[in-house]
């Protein structure tokens, strides 16, 4: 099983250059499936939209998103009465998906709250959500939300959603919003967060950046690709190995 992670594209802000080598890229990389959390826009922009909607088309493989804080709209009316509703009606009608997929079982949380400016939550329905979802049988199990659940910053109800997706048995959590690039153990479970894909919005002195998974039993090959001299390239390789107590790079 091979999945791409890309998140924080930011349409409104991106690098056209960096655009098309990313979908060169991911094309080259054949995935099965691409999983992006969240930020697909700048503004919430139904161009923005349309163009972020345009490249992951473009892929030519299935793809999954959540969304992020700024697929929110700057206006306060439209982020209190209706604060998604360009993203259900140009990326996805389902904030919250949820994908089967041959030995993946993938669950997506909207971490964005109309009342947060910049940061996320997680509540205590969707964590009954992903405990009823999540306890499932699979061969690999992912949580995807935009914001992170571990770090510096993390979003409010991290911890108690952290005991439900371990106690569920969650290999991977899929993050975004720090536009840097990390892997870390999170208990039994491998935490990762992309760094942004094609936007100017670097941090931490990164360029742009995207995540490989390479699934196969019980091990993981986790790779990050960054933009360098005109093109995306390998930069920095784990290999996990899942045993009784979970994940070990």
């Amino acid at each position: 099983m091979r999945l791409a992670h890309i998140t924080d594209l930011h349409f409104g802000a991106e690098v056209p250059a960096v655009v098309a080598g990313l979908l060169d890229d991911v094309v080259a990389q054949d995935v099965d499936r691409v999983l992006v959390s969240g930020d697909l826009t700048m503004r919430a922009r139904d161009e923005q939209f349309e163009a972020a909607r345009e490249l992951l088309d473009a892929i030519g493989r299935p793809w999954t998103s959540v969304p992020g804080n700024h697929d929110l709209p700057l206006d306060r009316l439209a982020r209190a009465y209706g604060s998604l509703d360009a993203y259900k009606r140009i990326i996805a009608p389902d904030p919250e998906p949820v994908v089967r997929d041959g030995g993946l079982l993938l669950a997506g949380l909207s971490s964005s709250r109309p009342y947060l400016w910049k940061s996320g939550r997680v509540d205590a329905a969707q964590r009954s959500f992903l405990a009823a979802e999540l306890g499932k049988e699979a061969e690999l199990k992912v949580l995807m939300l935009h914001h992170p659940l571990f770090g510096a910053t993390p979003a409010r109800g991290s911890r108690a959603a952290l005991q439900v997706a371990d106690a569920a048995g969650v290999d991977v959590v899929l993050c975004g919003h720090d536009h840097i690039s990390v892997r870390q153990r999170l208990g039994r479970m491998i935490g990762v967060i992309s760094g942004t894909a094609c936007s100017w919005r670097v941090r931490g002195g990164e360029p742009q950046a995207w995540t490989l998974l390479d699934h196969e039993g019980d091990r993981l090959r986790i790779t990050v690709r960054h933009w360098r001299d005109g093109k995306f390239r390998e930069t920095d390789t784990t290999e996990w190995r899942r045993s009784g107590d979970g994940w070990h790079a």
